[in-house]
């Protein structure tokens, strides 16, 4: 029997919807651990991983997952990682923004953002949370080489791919919907460079593999083919 995998992530935990060749579904959910509020990067890469062994441990002898789909992973954040892909603080920071979006609406630059970006700014947009962790934890802003939301992080560390989609990148702040690529003005105002982020890919048209390492921890075909919603 042939299975397709179907992978939601949020912030509270990870659901799988399992389907076999007649349609036939089930659904597990599948807890961060240690439970917190305050869930790191990591914490959802190994629930991730946890959730595909273990569903793949299901599956008599002779079955196999033949795709598997992330369908959801639309948590607006933007993720300081050091050197060592290590995240510096957790997927949701900087609760105290709505000064720093006050002040760009004083002085004009909150509407021009808003208007390349199609975003309405708020306390929890990546780019107002950046802001804050550039001004309030100088420390972690200096010591941050990368920058990744939680889609890209795991692309990373799956497929060895830096890049995020266009609909999440939208969701930045950083990102002009005209010229389709990062923006210069929010990188000039937060003081990241276009190189500590991820490339912008229709990530639609593309297909993945994981990389070796990790298919075989997994328990799955070298083969299975991921797709990224």
């Amino acid at each position: 029997m042939k299975y397709t995998l179907l992978i939601d992530v949020t912030l509270l935990a990870i659901k799988t919807t399992l389907i076999d060749e007649n349609e036939v579904s089930s659904q597990q959910i599948f807890a961060y651990s240690p439970a917190t509020k305050n869930v790191i990067a990591e914490q959802i890469l190994t629930t991730v991983i946890n959730a595909i062994k273990q569903v793949q441990a299901t599956l008599n002898a002779g079955d196999c997952i033949e795709t598997i789909t992330f369908t959801e992973m639309t948590i607006d954040s933007l993720i300081p990682f050091n050197e060592q892909k290590k995240s510096l603080i957790p997927v949701t920071y900087g609760h105290e923004t709505q000064k720093y979006i006050d002040a760009l609406v004083m002085n004009g630059v909150i509407g021009q953002l808003e208007r390349k970006t199609g975003l309405m700014f708020q306390e929890v947009t990546p780019l107002m949370q950046i802001l804050w962790l550039k001004n309030e934890h100088p420390g972690i802003f200096n010591e941050a080489m990368q920058y990744m939301n939680v889609q890209s992080y795991i692309m990373y560390q799956l497929f060895d791919v830096y890049v995020t989609s266009p609909a999440d990148a939208g969701r930045t702040g950083f990102y002009n919907l005209t010229t389709q690529a990062w923006d210069t003005q929010a990188l000039a105002l937060s003081g990241l460079t276009e190189s500590v982020l991820p490339q912008v890919v229709d990530l639609h048209t593309h297909s993945f593999t994981v990389v070796p390492e990790k298919s075989a921890y997994l328990g799955i075909s070298a083969d299975t083919i991921f797709h990224v919603n």
